[in-house]
Order: structure tokens, then sequence, then C-alpha cells
């Protein structure tokens, strides 16, 4: 199947953009501009495969029905009708993204066994984002069986917050009572929140263009073949790994937040410099927010939370966020090694807190722990991630390596954009700078952007 997706990096979406905010704020009346985004986010999803449209409008209309069922069902069967409606929810994203795995592992398991068994075969086929939007459309289920959000009984609102396309196929996870209301105000148009907007999706774009698809040149070459490269560059690639999926989820999650501002509405933010942590839970605080509230609110907190079982119950929801990434032993074992983490964190004492240099050697601890798990994420399989950890820890330990140039200029340059940057890429200091400055960030993100600009790489989340 050829896809066509409409990157956030290309002159497809950028057109198609402006001309739909255009002809957003061109519209006076709300249920035009809300016929509008949601016929663009219908024909944005329908870029990247057509037939794709059939699952996201049986989704939108199926939800919609068990919302308005939720919502007039007595004390006494909403709980049942909520769970109908999550499982629903999750058997069509377990029959997507998880059948070939638990398929080809119990084909394996069979012939351990000593049965002669046939694999099936499976289509390759994941619908794009459909962990995120299932994630949201739960979150909404949930509140609403709770009594924290009301029914939205007009379909048009509920359809533009099912596939705004701002947030559609990679989030940040919106919750209904964050959205919906954005979408239902009438709106007049501010140059500030475009201005704001149109900074964000070039920082956005800088972040993903400039940095993280050049690391990815490096990043491929070190993993497809760890055997060809010594132990130097082997960490750098690591590190390298590290910075490009921070920068493309950022670069991603900042555009959107840019394309949403361009329409008056405020999404929330999704990164907060997570390798600035001196712990892991604090990194978790920082990195993919909305997934890890989401985690939190509709997973840790249900099986019990800090109430009881506090260890299984973090290292069930770490092993599950490890397996919403993706159908492998490698992310269960991604996500199970950062659960095993938290629960030592918070079983051993912090005693030696007021020791000088104590906070950098933590940092410097968990920066690099964080990478070495982050080989299990971006390698293949399992036997990949073992190789690469050859390449990383088994001597001899040699300085003949000459690693590349541009990726240590790339590297430099992540930690020259973060410190000078900061959170002005996801906040609204950059309204507080003077002009002379905003126009020259603009200028300078604008030249990396044209200097750096190859191949249209998809963003590292879209599988997801």
């Amino acid at each position: 199947m050829a896809t066509r997706i409409m990157l956030f990096n290309s002159l497809t979406f950028l057109v198609f953009h402006l001309v739909l905010v255009g002809l957003y704020w061109a519209l006076r009346r709300q249920m035009f501009r809300q016929v509008l985004l949601l016929f663009g986010s219908v024909v944005f999803y329908g870029w990247y495969y057509w037939p794709a449209l059939i699952l996201l409008g049986i989704s939108m209309v199926v939800n919609y029905g068990f919302s308005r069922w939720i919502n007039s069902a007595g004390c006494s069967s909403k709980g049942k009708v909520l769970a109908a409606a999550v499982v629903a929810n999750l058997a069509s994203l377990g029959w997507f993204k998880y059948s070939a795995f638990i398929g080809e592992n119990i084909v394996e398991m069979m012939k351990a066994l000593g049965f002669s068994v046939t694999s099936p075969q499976y289509s390759e086929w994941l619908p794009l984002g459909i962990s995120f939007f299932t994630f949201q459309v739960i979150a909404y289920l949930v509140d609403l069986s709770r009594g924290k959000v009301k029914c939205e009984k007009n379909f048009l609102v509920f359809g533009v917050f099912k596939c705004f396309y701002a947030q559609l196929v990679a989030g940040p996870i919106v919750r209904a009572n964050e959205l919906i209301p954005q979408i239902k105000t009438q709106r007049r148009f501010r140059v500030g929140d475009f201005y704001l907007g149109l900074y964000f999706i070039i920082g956005g774009l800088t972040l993903k263009v400039f940095i993280a698809d050049t690391l990815a040149q490096f990043v491929d070459y070190g993993f497809e073949d760890p055997s060809r490269i010594e132990v130097v560059t082997a960490w750098l690639t690591v590190y390298g790994f590290a910075v490009q999926i921070l920068c493309d989820f950022w670069g991603y999650s900042t555009i959107a937040i840019g394309v949403g501002l361009m329409y008056g509405i405020r999404l929330p933010l999704n990164f907060d410099l997570p390798y600035q942590a001196s712990s892991l839970r604090e990194f978790w605080h920082r990195w993919h927010i909305t997934l890890s509230q989401w985690l939190r609110d509709y997973l840790y907190i249900p099986l019990g939370g800090n109430r009881k079982h506090r260890n299984r119950n973090l290292f069930l929801t770490m092993l599950l966020g490890g397996l919403w990434h993706g159908a492998s032993w490698n992310f269960i074992i991604w996500g199970g090694g950062h659960g095993a983490w938290l629960i030592a964190e918070r079983m051993l004492p912090d005693r030696f807190a007021k020791i000088p240099g104590i906070k950098f050697l933590k940092w410097l601890v968990l920066f690099n722990g964080v990478c070495l798990l982050w080989v299990f994420f971006r390698a293949p399989d399992f036997g990949a991630a073992m190789s690469y950890f050859e390449a990383l820890l088994v001597p001899p330990f040699t300085m003949q390596d000459s690693p590349p140039d541009l990726l240590i200029i790339m590297l430099v340059a992540f930690v020259g954009v973060s410190l000078v940057f900061g959170k002005s890429f996801t906040d609204r200091r950059f309204l507080q700078w003077g002009l002379g400055r905003q126009i020259l960030s603009c200028v300078l993100f604008l030249f990396l952007i044209l200097a750096f600009a190859g191949s249209r790489l998809d963003f590292i989340y879209f599988v997801f």
C-alpha cells in the first residue's frame, strides 16, 4: 500500500493549512467554522490513505453513540456501558496493532512445544494515529461516566474534537474539557495568537528538519550494523537518537500547538525540556506529558494508585505504556525497565541530597540510563539491541574512532538551542521579546530549515 502522508514538514501541508486558516477566519458563524475544521481534518487524514477514513468514521459514530448511551444510562448500568465502550475501542486498537505480534508469539510457542504450525499472514497496515485518537476518546468516555465532563450532543462538535488535524495523528492527547469548549466558542481573530502560532510552527520545523532529520542519517547508519562503528561513535549515536526522538516529537508537538493557535485554540504542553530532569519521575513529568497524565489518570489510579500495591501498579502502568508504543518485546522491555527504575527511586531514600555535586551526578546517571534504555526503543528486535550493547560496552575500547563532525555539531546545536530558547518553543514568552529578537530568531530558523532540508522524513511517532 502506497501512503501519501501530508507531513507537517511539507509544502503541501503548509499550503493546506494556510488556506484552511484563511477560510476559517473568513467565516462568521461558528457552525460553518466547525464544518470547515471537520472537513479539513477528514481531508488531512484521507490524504494519508483514504480507506482509513472508514475506520475513523466508524470510530466517530460508535463513540458518539456510546457517549449518548453513557449519558442516558442509570447509575447501575453506566459502568457496564463504559466497560463495553472501552473494550470496543481497545479491541479495535488491539486488532490493528497487536494481532500480528500475539499471533507470531503463539506460533513460536506452539513450535517450541513440538507442534507443526504454519504462521498466518497478517496485514502490515496500521491506521495512522490510532493509538492517539483511541486514548483520547477513551479519556472522554471515562470522564463522562465520572461526571467530569458534559455529554457533547452536537455530533459536529464531537467530530472536530475526535478528528482535529493539528493533533489527530501524533498528539498531544487532549482532554475533552480542554478542547470541546474551545471548538464551541465563537472567537475573534487575534494577531498575537496568529503570530505566536507561526513562530511555533517555524520553531517546530527547525527542531525536526535541522536537528532530528540530520541526526537520523547517523543514527540509522549505526543501528543498521553496530559492528561497523567503534565505541566512541556508538555512544555518540545513542546520544544522537536520544536527541533525535526528542526533537522529532517535540518538533511535532510544537507545530501542533502552533497550528491550533492560528485558530485561537490552545493545545496543552507536551514537552518541558525532559533531559534536564534529575530523577526518572521528573523525566516523565516532562516527557510526552499528555501521555504520562493519561496513564496516571486512566490506568495507574484505577489500578489502585498509591493506595494499595503501589509498586505493582507503577510497574504495570509503565509496562503497558511501553506496549502502547509498539507491538514488540523491545517496547515491553523498555517500559518495564522504566517501571523498575521508578520503583527503585521510590524505595531508595535520598540520603545524599545535600552532598555538593550530587544533583549533577544524579542527572548524569539518569541521562545515560535513559539513553541506554532508548536502545531497546530504537533497535528493531532484541537481538539487534544486544548487538548494539556489545558495540557500546564490550572491550577493547579504542580511541581510533573518528565520529562524523556533523554528528557532533548537531549534538552541540541541540544543547545550544535548548539553552538559548528553552521553553520559548512552547510557551508565550516569545511575545515578550523585542521585535528585533523575534525577527532575528525567525530568520535564523528559516535559514536552518532551508539549509538542512533534504528528504522529508516521517515523524517517528507516526507509527504509534
